[in-house]
């Protein structure tokens, strides 16, 4: 009898426990999830994250410019989602896709391009990182140090593209 109760409740206790996975799944190339982000998003804008509560997942930002209407200079409060990112986890300029709940907050798209223009690489959705060597390569340190920096500047790159992109698509 013992043995029924203590089951049942590690059974109550595995079921009260929020299990939540996030599966990013490669959606096409960066022109695909542009148009994808742009067909989704009510507000798409350049904006400066002026504070960040991580243990809230919130972050406060400043419309600098807008790809779709929203009012350039206005504070909003925005949330994010720590599983299934984009993380808003800096301050500076980001480019942020996103929608509005109910609250009027902007709810940052799971699996999106949102990113921020310090580390734009950070956001893997819209810049794949340099592929895997095969185990036993030998390869240098400074070789290794190349193809990060290259990666880098490709997301910077592919960012400043986007951005062109955007401009030209809402005039």
């Amino acid at each position: 009898m013992k043995i029924k109760i203590k089951i049942i409740l590690i059974l109550l206790f595995i079921s009260s426990i929020n299990l939540y996975a996030c599966n990013c799944k490669y959606q096409g190339n960066l022109e695909v999830l542009q148009n994808i982000e742009f067909n989704n998003s009510e507000c798409i804008f350049i904006g400066e994250v002026i504070d960040i509560d991580s243990k809230n997942n919130v972050f406060e930002v400043i419309i600098i410019e807008s790809f779709n209407g929203i009012e350039i200079g206005e504070i909003y409060s925005g949330l994010y989602d720590k599983y299934c990112g984009p993380i808003i986890n800096e301050k500076g300029k980001w480019l942020i896709y996103g929608n509005f709940n109910s609250e009027n907050q902007i709810v940052i798209n799971h699996c999106g391009l949102s990113r921020s223009f310090e580390n734009p690489e950070n956001n893997t959705s819209a810049s794949n990182p340099p592929e895997p060597l095969p185990p036993n390569t030998l390869i240098s340190k400074s070789e290794s140090e190349k193809r990060m920096t290259e990666w880098k500047k490709r997301a910077k790159s592919d960012l400043d593209k986007e951005i062109i992109y955007l401009r030209k698509r809402i005039k």
